[in-house]
């Protein structure tokens, strides 16, 4: 599930809880999901195991384009020009690999006007990796893509003038890194870059309502309460929590004001697509008007990352 947590409004401190292609439906994780071959459609014939999952892709030889066609693999949307030794890597398909395990530095160029650096990397499910790449001599100001094994595009990131973006691996397959010149510069510009992958390790927390991580209230006045911890790996980084709420009953959620206070967005089990409410304060307090299961995602506000820590408390 994807959302942009920070285009809604904030809305008051206090509010009222109301109501509010891939193919999952296979054979048992032990069994392979592509045995038999379930792509048949079109061109996206070719079928991978995403952590049990099948996923119909486009075949060898073809390339996802946006239009959601697969494009044939030609001179034209995978040049080859001379460069820096990397050369050809223009596209998904002639991409470098760097090793993922470790914290790993290249120095390249892009050269001519127009060239893309493409980088594999083999992600591993629920594996955080922060890309940075910082400008060297010539007049670059590079841009970072990041898309997934089928050519889709998850984020990028445009170097002021360092370029700096993070992603979390969903499945345990190949990621792509795609360095290029920005569209922001209205000039043409080209020059050296400096490249580091780092591992940053397991997202501590699920991504997803399917994925959330459970939490129990304490009562409300304890002198013992549990501090909860997590932490915003990158900019696009969520944290589910679900809490199961009863009716009439009041909910508080403190932060730690010593750390980083990220902002808060609250789902319901009815709808976990659409918040009811989003917060950016030291703590907020929620009524339920039902009962049902609460989420709590917390997600960097203006691009603040780091740890926080937080307390929920119920009152009856």
């Amino acid at each position: 599930m994807r959302h942009t947590l920070s285009r809604f409004l904030f809305l008051p401190l206090a509010a009222v809880l109301g109501t509010g292609c891939l193919v999952t439906d296979g054979p048992d994780t032990q069994d392979d999901p592509c045995d038999p071959n379930p792509c048949t459609q079109g061109d996206k014939t070719w079928c991978v195991n995403e952590d049990g999952n099948a996923r119909c892709l486009c075949k060898q030889g073809t390339v996802l384009r946006p239009s959601g066609v697969c494009e044939a693999i030609t001179a034209l949307n995978c040049p080859e020009h001379t460069g820096d030794s990397a050369e050809p890597d223009d596209c998904l398909s002639r991409a470098v690999t760097l090793a993922s395990n470790a914290t790993t530095q290249r120095q390249q160029s892009i050269e001519p006007v127009g060239d893309y650096d493409f980088f594999r990397v083999d992600g591993t499910l629920r594996t955080v990796y922060s890309v940075t790449v910082e400008p060297g001599t010539g007049a670059l100001m590079p841009r970072v893509d990041i898309f997934d094994q089928g050519g889709q595009w998850i984020t990028s990131q445009d170097g002021r003038p360092k370029a700096q973006v993070g992603f979390k691996a969903r499945a345990t397959a190949p990621y792509y890194v795609r360095v290029s010149h920005s569209p922001f510069d209205p000039s043409a510009g080209t020059g050296q870059y400096a490249l580091t992958l780092t591992p940053v390790g397991e997202d501590q927390h699920g991504d997803s309502s399917t994925e959330a991580t459970t939490i129990v209230p304490d009562v409300g006045g304890t002198s013992t309460p549990t501090n909860r911890f997590g932490r915003l790996e990158y900019e696009q980084d969520e944290d589910w929590f679900a809490i199961s709420v009863t009716k009439d009953v009041t909910y508080r959620i403190e932060f730690n004001t010593d750390r980083v206070v990220p902002a808060l967005a609250g789902f319901t089990r009815e709808d976990v697509k659409n918040p009811f409410a989003t917060w950016r304060n030291s703590f907020v307090e929620i009524r339920a008007a039902t009962t049902t299961t609460l989420y709590l995602v917390m997600y960097p506000d203006e691009g603040e990352t780091g740890g926080y820590e937080f307390r929920v408390f119920r009152y009856n």
